[in-house]
């Protein structure tokens, strides 16, 4: 039955909506097969002199430290999906003033605007990604290939956004407060709850953290959180601690360190904080990275990215190498004042179309499964004659498979305009007539799928080999549960892609609420993943050695694309 609460709430109608319940795991295993020449890239980029400063510099505490001062001080900054301009502004600050990077290698601008991209705005809006480039050197080689003037490009990148809080703040008000509690202490259970925490971390005037008592108590890293419970460890309280600032800023100190120890790869690489990952943003970083057009579900890969890591998996999770795709809308009626015919009726005639949609794999049991949920249904409050003026409804469709959802959409998006001409005939109206009751799309999302038919390629095989030989992340085979992550969209155009996890938490939960928590994990192991990230990218760009040797590059210098066109 369907229960629909007239008030400004928003009510759920599918219970909890998460990837698995769309996305079952894949009943397929697989054990990646490295080649020698993947082996002996790794092996060398390793052992040069200058990667080996690197990574000695890595495991220092004071990398340890920087890692977590970083992340305290960008990730208070509150940045909902498609409103993170402070977050990118203060990271590209940052980039220039305090992490001693080249002004001239940061490739994006704080205006949103990305040079070169196939795509400059997604949804009408700006798309506030930070990017910083490691120079290559194979535009300078003979016979060097590029698309239309942009030479091959590896992109390493995790998220700056997060869910909550869901709205951007006044200027005068920018910052969420990290609040402090013993790791003992049960978790918040209400938002009264988590205000009357008194203890918080402490920043000065320009926003960076004051190491005073308070926090000297609170910064101690465990192994679990049992260890943390016992030991007088302590949570921190902050929307984005787990995902993915904790990423996020692991991706920006490799930028730092491959700066600073002169890091020269063959390829550029970008390293990058990516926009709109979560809720509505709806992947629009790597839309405009990748010149992704969702209006015309295809992407031309202007700036030739031939490889993607992504750091956004939450803590433990790791290594996502299949991506759930799913389109979504949000459809509002609006009855006329007076009229007979009903916004709610409307929305509700929709739903009852929807419901008793096939899908493919309804009709075939062998077809790839394909879900899709009314999400939300909500009305405005009551007028004074007891009927809302405007009510919605939002609908999601997943699937492995993009043929499988284009027919499932096929079938659902229609039965939006039918059920408003069926509501307005019931009382003899039609859709020009001033007491029609109206439809407006309000929001559509394309995330487009990828499941992987072979696990050998470049950064597949980098990703498994580089875990054995640093001996961290061992698996025994991949993990094959489909996630929807940043790398749907290199995925879906045929690039080498996959996505893991670099921070290190001894405990956190509560991902995309008000009441997210962590506990700082082991600083050595988090160092070694961020050491694990510079050199799986340096395997695809290939590497300029020390004694003026050329590690070759695993991926070849075109990346591939769904289209010639040009977006805005």
């Amino acid at each position: 039955f369907l229960l629909i609460k007239m008030s400004p709430e928003s009510v759920s109608l599918s219970g909890d909506s998460s990837v698995s319940d769309f996305c079952p795991a894949i009943a397929l295993c697989a054990v990646p097969t490295v080649s020698e020449v993947t082996k002996a890239s790794a092996d060398a980029i390793n052992a040069d002199p200058a990667m080996q400063r690197l990574y000695k510099d890595l495991q220092s505490q004071e990398a340890q430290d920087w890692r977590f001062k970083n992340h305290m001080e960008i990730v208070r900054i509150i940045s909902p999906s498609r409103q993170e301009l402070r977050r990118q502004a203060e990271i590209t600050k940052r980039m220039s003033k305090d992490w001693g990077l080249d002004p001239k290698n940061i490739t994006t601008r704080t205006d949103g605007n990305l040079p070169g991209a196939g795509v400059q705005t997604v949804d009408g809006k700006p798309v506030y990604n930070v990017c910083y480039r490691i120079p290559g050197t194979y535009s300078k080689s003979k016979d060097a290939v590029n698309y239309k003037g942009q030479y091959p490009k590896v992109l390493i990148e995790g998220h700056i956004d997060t869910v909550n809080p869901p709205n951007l703040p006044s200027a005068d008000k920018p910052y969420a407060p990290i609040k402090l509690a013993p790791a003992s202490d049960p978790i918040v259970k209400t938002r009264a709850e988590l205000a009357a925490i008194t203890e918080e971390l402490h920043f000065d005037k320009n926003g960076n953290l004051i190491k005073d008592e308070t926090f000297k108590k609170a910064y101690k890293r465990f192994k679990n959180l049992e260890e943390a419970k016992a030991n007088g460890g302590t949570r921190f309280y902050i929307p984005g601690f787990n995902d993915a600032m904790i990423n996020t800023t692991a991706v920006m100190q490799a930028a730092v360190m491959m700066h600073k120890h002169g890091i020269k790869p063959v390829y550029d690489i970008w390293v990058c904080g990516t926009a709109g990952e979560e809720g509505k943003g709806n992947l629009a970083g790597m839309k405009q990275l990748f010149g992704y057009s969702q209006e015309a579900g295809k992407a031309n890969n202007a700036l030739n990215f031939v490889a993607n890591l992504s750091a956004d998996c939450t803590p433990p999770a790791s290594g996502n190498v299949n991506y759930s795709g799913s389109y979504r809308f949000e459809i509002k009626y609006t009855e006329a004042e007076g009229s007979k015919a009903s916004a709610l009726m409307a929305m509700s005639r929709a739903i009852e179309g929807i419901v008793n949609v096939k899908t493919p794999s309804d009709l075939d049991k062998k077809a790839e499964r394909t879900t899709y949920t009314v999400g939300l249904a909500r009305c405005t409050p009551a007028g004074e004659n007891g009927r809302s003026k405007e009510c919605s409804l939002s609908v999601d469709m997943r699937s492995l498979d993009n043929d499988s959802l284009k027919a499932v959409r096929s079938n659902i998006e229609p039965q939006f305009k039918k059920a408003l001409d069926a509501e307005n005939a019931a009382h003899g109206l039609k859709a020009d007539d001033p007491k029609a009751v109206k439809m407006e799309l309000v929001w559509f999302g394309d995330r487009p799928a990828s499941k992987r038919t072979e696990y050998n390629d470049s950064v597949i095989q980098s990703y498994w080999y580089t875990a054995q030989k640093l001996g961290i992340d061992q698996r025994k085979e991949l993990d094959m549960v489909a996630g929807s992550k940043n790398d749907n969209v290199a995925a879906a155009l045929g690039i080498p892609t996959i996505n893991f996890n670099v921070g290190t938490n001894a405990a956190g939960a509560g991902d995309h609420t008000w009441y997210e928590w962590g506990i700082p994990g082991d600083g050595s192991i988090e160092s070694k993943r961020v050491y694990r990230l510079i050199l799986m990218g340096l395997m695809s760009s290939g590497f300029n050695t020390s004694d003026g040797k050329i590690v070759k590059p695993l991926v070849g210098p075109m990346g591939p694309r769904t289209t010639e066109e040009i977006f805005k």
